[in-house]
């Protein structure tokens, strides 16, 4: 990837689009391959043929095509369009030295190693700024497993709290006021089980019918 630079103006030709500060142009192949064989040979005169050639490879096409696109060039140069200079009989040329091209270094990353998350940053003093970030999946996996344990821990005390609030305790009666027995009460002979227990302790009856 690559582009032309002039004081403020870019030239980006794999996206047939030339910016100014004022405006965005876009323009057609023809036009941007004609632009960009201007500027790598700016200070040269190139014919009509060549650019002829240039903007429509293999094609025959009618002179005024060339004119259509150096107008639309010069458009888009706005207040810089005598940077593309007519020859009177010869050709076209560009100023020398008004255009330079930087080159755009890609690293591609492999997505089973990183994970890309857009966050918007608050820098202070200078307002709100979106950063990319990478996120690595151990540390994703970490996240995860947290939230997961809380989750857990969430529902076990939901369905804790449910149980206690539909739990029963065993039915109890008293005796005499003040002898309570509870449990299995149907199970027990009241004038045979409580006879040798204290006064004022509690009787649990279980399912055999026992008493504790």
């Amino acid at each position: 990837m690559y582009f032309y630079k002039f004081e403020e103006n870019v030239f980006e030709p794999q996206k047939n689009k030339y910016s100014t500060p004022e405006k965005i142009t876009k323009l057609s192949p023809s036009e941007s391959k004609i632009l960009q064989y201007l500027i790598d040979n700016s200070g040269d005169i190139v014919s009509r043929e060549i650019l002829l050639e240039i903007g429509w490879p293999g094609k025959i096409v009618v002179p005024n095509s060339l004119n259509v696109s150096i107008a639309n060039l010069r458009k888009a140069l706005r207040k810089n369009k005598n940077l593309l200079i007519t020859i009177k009989g010869e050709g076209f040329t560009f100023l020398d030295n008004s255009f330079f091209k930087y080159e755009i270094e890609t690293h591609p990353i492999n997505k089973s190693d990183f994970i890309d998350v857009l966050l918007s940053d608050n820098d202070e003093g200078e307002g709100t700024s979106n950063n990319k970030k990478l996120i690595r999946p151990h540390k994703l996996i970490s996240i995860m497993k947290i939230v997961g344990y809380n989750s857990l821990f969430l529902a076990m005390f939901v369905w804790g709290i449910l149980w206690l609030d539909n739990w029963q305790s065993p039915p109890c009666v008293m005796i005499n006021n003040d002898q309570r027995i509870c449990g299995n009460i149907e199970l027990l002979n009241l004038n045979d089980s409580i006879k040798d227990i204290p006064k004022n302790d509690v009787i649990y009856v279980d399912t055999a019918g026992n008493s504790h």
